[in-house]
């Protein structure tokens, strides 16, 4: 059931986008020869005016067909006779529609749950904000040069990312209502033992189920496998991830010794022998933001923030994915995509909680397709936008055959990356 609905809910998504070249393609004039939900064979369609809609039989996604967009036309109305102007609008709408659906959904999410704003509401033991003069109550409003625009998930990719190295602070000293600059060196976490997956949440609380596997993790290499329940570590009975922590961190008197991992997986108990779990810590600032509930326009605001802030982080993780910071064994596709929003569908929450989680997955993700397709990767919107920008400076057209043989080679490349991620999502959620 989890993944019937990812699969519609994915598809929802790559229609927004493509609806958003058809209705501009529509209003400047251009001839739409199609516009199809899903892929594949074609069960049923009809045509109304020079447009056939149609419905294919394969669940995800869909396309528009423009006159002359993948070759050369002598139609007037064809995509390939239109100024550069006209052009770049219908393929600029396809990213702008998920952007502002994502800005739809943030809204509706947001109105429901509440938002974290960047005023202190709390110092943790050995806090390097405190030490640096802050206060509760202060505002905090840049880390290493970046703005906060959403400061929770803002300060969890920074931490990803963190080297150790001194970084900016940048605060707002409330009674002094100023400004306050300093060098900072992040702290660090203690150092904990884990076993390298995430589990299902029931309530709230991490169960025993496992969830996800992080790849080349202890699990994933003794044969666990997601959906397995770990009932055991060693002769200690486990019920949910508290106790799973409390006996890898607190319990064991030697931390790095192998231990046995007892699973239940489809009615049978499984034993797995010496696996040895591995230890790491995190860097961190040991600070509390404040969460509110807002009006109309502090929502809307607050919104804007998460689409700057998801916008922000793809492209650092992009930077993060070139220099190494992030290994392309940690790249997901449309199968963890598919795995993840399923995985919210199964969890045991009420149906309207299930339905926020499913609306801020959707902006999450529609962002990240809008912000995707704008990069100038061959194949993708970005790079039809930049071709036109070429076009524009010579004066004269690129032939449609060479932009066509660009985007076929882009779209080899994307398949190549499609390949990668399948074998890093596989094993995490379909093994």
């Amino acid at each position: 059931m989890g993944i019937i609905v990812a699969l519609i809910a994915l598809s929802i998504l790559i229609i927004i986008h493509e609806l958003g070249h058809f209705l501009v393609a529509k209003a400047v004039g251009i001839k739409v020869l199609e516009f199809s939900l899903f892929m594949g064979p074609k069960l049923f369609s009809f045509t109304k005016g020079e447009t056939t809609y149609s419905l294919r039989l394969i669940p995800m996604g869909g396309f528009v067909k423009m006159e002359g967009e993948e070759e050369s036309s002598g139609d007037p109305r064809a995509f390939s006779n239109q100024p550069v102007g006209k052009r770049a609008l219908v393929i600029a709408a396809g990213p702008v529609m998920n952007i502002l659906s994502a800005f739809i959904f943030a809204t509706i999410f947001l109105a429901n749950t509440g938002f974290y704003t960047n005023t202190i509401t709390e110092f943790y033991e050995d806090s390097v904000v405190q030490s640096a003069g802050a206060e509760i109550g202060d505002k905090f409003l840049s880390y290493g040069g970046r703005r906060l625009y959403e400061p929770a998930s803002d300060l969890t990719l920074f931490m990803y990312g963190e080297d150790g190295s001194e970084r900016e602070l940048v605060y707002y000293d409330v009674s002094e209502n100023k400004k306050v600059t300093k060098m900072i060196t992040p702290g660090r976490t203690p150092t904990r033992v884990r076993l390298g997956f995430s589990a299902q949440v029931e309530g709230n609380i991490g169960t025993n189920v496992i969830d996800i596997i992080e790849t080349d993790s202890p699990l994933m290499k003794a044969g666990i496998k997601r959906g397995d329940r770990i009932i055991k570590l060693d002769d200690t009975e486990v019920f949910n991830v508290p106790d799973i922590q409390n006996y890898l961190n607190t319990t064991r008197k030697d931390k790095s010794a192998p231990l046995t991992v007892t699973v239940e997986r489809n009615g049978k108990v499984l034993v797995f022998e010496n696996i040895k779990p591995f230890s790491d810590f995190s860097y961190t600032l040991a600070i509390n933001l404040e969460h509110k509930r807002g009006n109309v326009f502090e929502v809307m605001g607050a919104s804007a923030k998460f689409c700057l802030s998801t916008a922000r982080n793809v492209l650092m993780t992009l930077k993060w994915l070139f220099n190494g910071t992030i290994s392309i064994r940690e790249l997901s596709g449309p199968v963890g995509i598919i795995g993840a929003v399923g995985s919210v569908v199964e969890t045991k929450q009420s149906f309207g909680q299930i339905l926020l989680n499913l609306i801020y997955m959707g902006s999450f993700i529609s962002i990240n397709l809008g912000i995707m397709n704008l990069i100038p990767f061959p194949a993708l919107d970005g790079s039809m936008l930049i071709i036109l920008l070429i076009e524009k400076v010579r004066g004269k057209p690129i032939p449609q055959e060479r932009v066509g043989m660009i985007s076929f080679i882009g779209f080899i490349l994307l398949m190549g990356i499609l390949v990668i991620t399948l074998f890093n999502d596989i094993p995490r959620w379909l093994l």
